[in-house]
């Protein structure tokens, strides 16, 4: 009998959170963080990147953008024993025309991004395949399937939320747009 066994494979969650008022809280951070100059530079080529923040003022977005989501995702794993999560950190970048994200990974047990702004050609969200043997894509004319690929890439909207293993290497294409492309990044650690 023919079995197919997929043994290391990554697994990315994706769901949409359509509510204004929460673009507009994180809209109106990065606008102080702008205005203030405190632009740092850890991804981003070009741009502007907050500093990193441990706490989120308002229990529904920490629950709807960060807790349910990874609490839905899990629910689709076995897991060992309970635990509790816990938001490390969330930042939020703005990229203008010609500025991207370079391939990086992140620290804690799970990772996302929320989508806030997208314009229209304002590059796509590209996971790196952790088998480094299938760097050079030769399988791409031919297979299908995004596990015999070096990359994978999601067309992002506004809305949009990604959860994947921090570890996961991931980019950011160039923004074409002449209009911000801003995403709100962020780390979950497990307790």
């Amino acid at each position: 009998m023919n079995k197919v066994i997929d043994i290391f494979k990554t697994t990315v969650f994706s769901t949409e959170i359509k509510n204004d008022l929460y673009i507009n809280y994180f809209k109106n951070i990065i606008k102080k963080e702008i205005k203030h100059n405190k632009n740092t530079y850890v991804s981003n080529v070009g741009g502007f990147q907050t500093q990193k923040f441990d706490t989120v003022d308002d229990k529904n977005i920490l629950n709807d953008i960060f807790i349910d989501p990874i609490i839905n995702f899990l629910n689709t794993f076995k897991t060992k024993k309970k635990f509790d999560i816990k938001l490390s950190g969330y930042w939020i970048n703005c990229n203008k025309k010609n500025h991207y994200n370079k391939m990086h990974n992140h620290i804690g047990n799970f990772s996302g991004i929320y989508y806030i702004e997208v314009p229209k050609n304002s590059g796509k969200l590209v996971f790196q395949n952790a088998d480094l043997l299938k760097s050079y894509d030769n399988n791409y004319p031919f297979i299908e399937d995004a596990n015999a690929h070096s990359n994978y890439s999601f067309d992002v909207k506004k809305y949009q939320l990604y959860l994947f293993p921090s570890e996961t290497l991931h980019f950011v294409e160039p923004n074409f747009s002449n209009k911000e492309r801003i995403s709100v990044a962020f780390n979950l650690t497990f307790e």
